[in-house]
């Protein structure tokens, strides 16, 4: 009996050993299938969320643009504003500039006029004291009061004439330095010699003390730089007709002459100068007169703005007064109107019932879209709540499958280790292993794949 059991288990052991085979196979296939529908799974969900990911940072770009211009439209009214307060303060200093300015040309236009008036002051003592001296002995020479006379007439009043154009030579040609002022001795000697030769002197005097005088005050302007007072300074030296000699009327006219000349210069700078700082004022004036042009542009564009409203008001205005003379007219038919009372009273009612039912059909309608509004405002702030919650999942579910893939992957390598020792060791084994085992391997399957 004992040999039929044992031939008898032994006829059964491949059928099981097959059977065991078919539900290995047939358990491996399933679990491949649920690995590759989670795997689709998870491709699905990575796509979707790399989809949500996109459609933050365009809205996240979205809104660093918007940022962006809003601070670049902040910054744009902000320099505008400077600008304008730049352009005000560049104003005022330009009108004081051209007030300043235009007093210094007063103030240089009163010296010149001061100095004419010496000059011609002078010119009137010379021509006296000519007329008391007489005519030359000698006719072919001319005196030395002849000289300074004609020198005074031909190039002082020419040069005093044109003090102030600017775009002139900086060397002018004076008189008191091109034209040399000669004196005869024998002439002058026989003039000394005469009866009226003391009072000659005497009358010299005050007009070399006057000639001295201005040059030692266009001196002093010429040292100070600045404007001196109109009067003519009174002179250290004291001269007598008695100290008069040959060559001090020369000398001292073209001292004079010389000095006049810097006067000139120095005022021609000065006024090519200010000429310069003009342009440059006017520049700037022009670039200022540009910016009001474009602001009263856009005062125009407003006020044609204001004038169409202005349009319609009057517009309504008219319809109004049609109304108005619409609802006399038919106030006027009322009473002409030969109708009771009772249907007038009645007429009204029925106006009064339909203006009613038209202010509440508004009214309701009013209602009605204040709710779908309400409720439009609702979804969104619904929907932007579910969006944020979804975004929040997903990122929490994205790092929860990071941590499963990561475990499960740790697993597979420990249980393919495990596997292949258990493989090396099992080689000296037979070849049929107990079911103990079989069922251990089943549950480690079943285990890795929950």
């Amino acid at each position: 009996m004992s040999k039929r059991v044992l031939k008898t288990l032994e006829r059964e052991t491949p059928k099981t050993k097959r059977a065991s085979r078919t539900k290995s196979t047939r358990s491996k296939q399933a679990l491949r299938e649920q690995f590759n529908v989670r795997r689709s799974n998870l491709h699905d969900h990575v796509s979707q969320l790399e989809g949500l990911r996109e459609e933050i940072n365009l809205l996240s770009e979205r809104k660093y643009e918007l940022e962006k211009r809003i601070s670049a439209l902040s910054d744009e009214r902000e320099g505008l504003n400077v600008s304008l307060e730049e352009s005000s303060d560049r104003i005022l200093l330009l009108e004081r500039r051209n007030r300043e300015q235009e007093q210094q040309l007063r103030l240089q236009q009163r010296d010149i006029d001061e100095l004419r008036q010496t000059n011609s002051h002078l010119q009137n003592r010379l021509d006296v004291v000519l007329r008391r001296c007489g005519t030359p002995i000698n006719g072919d020479k001319p005196s030395l009061f002849n000289e300074i006379e004609m020198s005074s007439q031909s190039s002082v009043e020419d040069e005093l004439r044109s003090p102030s154009q600017c775009g002139r030579s900086k060397n002018p040609s004076l008189g008191f330095l091109e034209d040399e002022i000669e004196c005869d001795d024998s002439d002058l000697a026989l003039a000394m010699d005469t009866e009226d030769s003391w009072k000659f002197r005497e009358e010299l005097v005050p007009i070399y003390r006057q000639l001295r005088r201005l040059c030692e005050d266009l001196r002093r302007r010429r040292d100070n730089y600045s404007s001196a007072d109109s009067g003519i300074s009174h002179s250290p030296e004291e001269i007598r007709a008695s100290e008069i000699r040959l060559g001090m009327l020369t000398s001292i006219t073209k001292e004079l002459g010389n000095l006049i000349e810097e006067a000139f210069l120095s005022q021609d700078d000065g006024m090519c100068q200010s000429c310069q700082s003009l342009a440059e004022d006017r520049e700037t004036l022009e670039k200022v007169q540009k910016e009001l042009q474009e602001k009263n542009e856009e005062i125009k564009r407003k006020t044609e703005d204001v004038s169409q409203l202005i349009a319609k008001l009057t517009l309504q205005e008219t319809e109004l007064n049609a109304l108005r003379e619409s609802r006399d007219q038919l106030q006027s038919d009322l009473d002409n109107s030969a109708l009771a009372k009772d249907q007038i009273v009645k007429k009204a009612w029925e106006v009064r019932d339909q203006a009613v039912a038209r202010k509440n059909a508004v009214e309701i309608e009013l209602a009605r879209t204040r709710i779908d509004v309400m409720h439009i405002n609702s979804q969104l702030m619904e929907a932007v709540q579910q969006k944020i919650e979804l975004s929040q999942q997903l990122e929490q579910w994205k790092m929860d499958m990071e941590v499963l893939l990561d475990n499960q992957v740790m697993k597979k390598l420990k249980t393919q280790e495990q596997e292949d020792k258990r493989q090396k060791s099992q080689t000296d084994a037979s070849l049929d292993p107990p079911p103990n085992k079989r069922q251990n391997s089943k549950g480690k399957l079943f285990r890795l794949w929950r």
